[in-house]
C-alpha cells in the first residue's frame, strides 16, 4: 500500500505549468517550482521536466508513492454561456454558480430569447451552457420557449439546466428531441431569497474533469496524476473558503478577500456572509459566503489595453509618469509578447500602475452599493454583496508575489472616505501568498484539509513587512 509522505500539486496555466510539493506530515512546502506551458503542443514536456526537479527534492521513491493532484487553466480556461430569466436574479444567480465552479463567462443572455441571441451564443467559442431561471413551481412558458431556442441552436456542447423544477422534464424532451445533451440539476435559485448553487457547480466541475479535459490538449497527462481535480479559479476558491472558514484542528482567518492579477484576467473573491448595510433593504440574487468574480478586461498583458481603458484617459500615463507614446510602444509589446517582464525603470512603473489600477477597478466591481431611494418604509436598498467586514485582503498571481511592496497595490481594494456607497472596508490588513501555493492549497483540500490549511498559513507574508503570518 502506497504511503503518502508528500503530495505533488500541479497546475496547467496557458503561460506556466507549476508545480508544488507539500510535506503531509509537516504541513510544508518543500518546493515551488514552475517550466514554460506546453499545452499547446505536448502537456507531458513540461509537466515532465518539473517531475524531474520533484524528483531530484524528495528522491525517486517518495515522489512514486506520493499523491499527485491537479488543476488546469490553460487553453482559455472553462468557457461558459449564462442564460437566465431576469438579469438581476436568475442571470446574476447563474453566472455566480458559473464563476464558483471555475469558470469564464463569455456571454451573458436573459429573458424571452430571440434569433439574433441564439445567434449571439452560438458564435462564441463555449464548451458549456447554463440555462436556469424561475423559482420551483413558477411559471414556465418562458423556459420552455428559451430550451426550445437552445435546443434549435448550432451549438453541439453539454447544456447544463439549473431552473424552476416545473419545467425540468419538459426541458430534458425538447433537448433529447433534438439530440442535444442536456444535464440536470437542482434549481439554483428554488425560492425567494435562497440560494443553492453547489449541486451545479459540482455537475459543471464533473463535465470539465470528464469531458473537457481531454479538448485541451491534456489528454496525454491523466494517466501521470492521481486526479485532476478541479479547474484554477475553483481551487483557489476553495483554498479562500478553508482558509476563512477553519477545520475542527485549525482555526480560520475569518472574513477575508483574495486578489488575483493575472495576464487576461483580474479575479476577487470575497468569503464572507451577506449582511444588509446599515438597515438597507437587499435586492436582486441571493448573495452565498463565497463569491467569486472574474474581470476579462482587466489583466495585465493581453488586457492592458482595455485595462488602461478602464482606467481613464491620461490616468495610466499620470500615475506611472511615462509619456503616452512610451505607454502606447509598451503596452503594445506586452500584448503581442505576453511573457514578457517589467525591466526598465517605465516599465516597471507602468506594470505598478496597470496593478493598482486591476486591484481598485475589480474590487469595486466585485462589491455591492447602496442607493437612497424614494418609498414608503424604505430609505436605502443594497445591491450585490456586503463585503466591509473584510478584515484581510490576500494578494496572488504573478505580479503581487513577486513585488517588493504588494501592499501599496493592494490598498485600492478598500473605500475612500468619500466612496459612501461602495460596500468595501475602509482598512484591512494586506496579505502575499508568497509561494503562490494557493492553487495548491485548493487542490489539496479535498483530501487532507488541515494540511492544505497549514500550508497556506506557511505561504503568507506581510504585504508590507514581509513577515510570515
Amino acid at each position: 500500500m502506497r504511503t503518502n509522505a508528500y503530495a505533488v500539486l500541479v497546475d496547467f496555466g496557458s503561460t506556466y505549468t507549476k508545480v508544488v510539493v507539500a510535506d503531509l506530515r509537516q504541513g510544508d512546502i518543500v518546493l515551488t517550482w514552475r517550466e514554460p506551458s506546453t499545452v499547446a503542443t505536448d502537456a507531458t514536456v513540461a509537466l515532465t521536466r518539473c517531475f524531474a526537479k520533484c524528483r531530484d527534492t524528495i528522491g525517486g521513491a517518495a515522489f512514486e508513492a506520493a499523491r499527485k493532484l491537479a488543476s488546469s487553466s490553460a487553453a482559455g480556461g472553462l468557457r461558459m454561456g449564462v442564460v437566465g430569466l431576469s438579469r438581476s436574479l436568475s442571470t446574476t444567480a447563474g453566472r455566480n454558480a458559473a464563476f464558483g465552479a471555475g469558470a469564464k463567462i463569455l456571454g451573458t443572455f436573459c429573458g424571452h430569447l430571440t434569433k439574433e441571441d441564439v445567434a449571439a451564443l452560438s458564435s462564441l467559442p463555449l464548451e458549456i451552457v447554463l440555462f436556469c431561471g424561475g423559482y420551483d413551481g413558477g411559471g414556465v412558458r418562458t423556459l420552455r420557449h428559451n430550451a426550445e431556442m437552445l435546443a434549435s441552436s448550432r451549438l453541439h456542447i453539454p447544456f447544463v439546466y439549473a431552473g424552476n423544477t416545473a419545467a425540468a422534464a419538459d426541458v430534458r424532451s425538447i433537448f433529447g428531441a433534438a439530440h442535444k445533451e442536456i444535464f440536470v440539476s437542482h434549481n439554483i435559485t428554488p425560492c425567494v431569497g435562497g440560494m443553492n448553487s453547489a449541486p451545479v457547480a459540482a455537475v459543471i466541475r464533473d463535465l470539465f474533469l470528464h469531458r473537457i479535459i481531454n479538448m485541451k490538449g491534456l489528454e496525454k497527462v491523466v494517466p501521470l496524476l492521481d486526479r485532476v481535480v478541479m479547474p484554477t479559479p475553483a481551487a483557489v476558491l476553495a483554498a479562500g473558503k478553508l482558509l476563512a472558514q477553519g477545520t475542527n484542528a485549525v482555526p480560520g482567518m475569518g472574513p477575508l478577500m483574495i486578489v488575483d492579477i493575472g495576464g487576461a484576467t483580474t479575479d476577487i473573491h470575497s468569503f464572507i456572509q451577506q449582511e444588509a448595510c446599515q438597515g438597507a433593504r437587499i435586492v436582486g440574487a441571493p448573495e452565498e459566503f463565497a463569491r467569486r468574480t472574474v474581470e476579462g478586461d482587466l489583466g495585465m498583458r493581453e488586457s492592458s489595453g482595455s485595462l488602461r481603458q478602464e482606467m481613464g484617459p491620461g490616468v495610466l500615463e499620470a500615475d506611472a509618469g511615462v509619456s503616452v507614446e512610451e505607454t502606447n510602444t509598451i503596452l503594445a509589446r506586452w500584448e503581442r509578447e505576453r511573457a514578457s517582464l517589467a525591466e526598465s525603470p517605465a516599465e516597471r512603473r507602468i506594470d505598478d500602475a496597470l496593478a493598482r489600477g486591476a486591484v481598485r477597478i475589480s474590487a469595486r466591481r466585485h462589491a455591492g452599493r447602496v442607493e437612497r431611494v424614494l418609498a414608503a418604509g424604505v430609505e436605502r436598498i443594497q445591491r450585490g454583496k456586503n463585503i466591509q467586514g473584510v478584515t484581510r485582503i490576500i494578494g496572488t498571481g504573478g505580479v503581487l508575489v513577486s513585488h517588493a511592496a504588494p501592499g501599496g497595490l493592494l490598498a485600492g481594494a478598500c473605500r475612500t472616505p468619500d466612496e459612501t456607497d461602495v460596500l468595501l472596508p475602509e482598512q484591512a490588513e494586506y496579505l502575499v501568498d508568497s509561494e503562490y501555493a494557493f492553487y495548491a492549497a485548493g487542490l489539496l483540500s479535498t483530501e487532507y484539509e488541515d494540511t492544505a490549511l497549514r500550508l497556506m498559513h506557511r505561504s503568507l507574508r506581510s504585504a508590507e513587512h514581509g513577515e510570515c503570518c
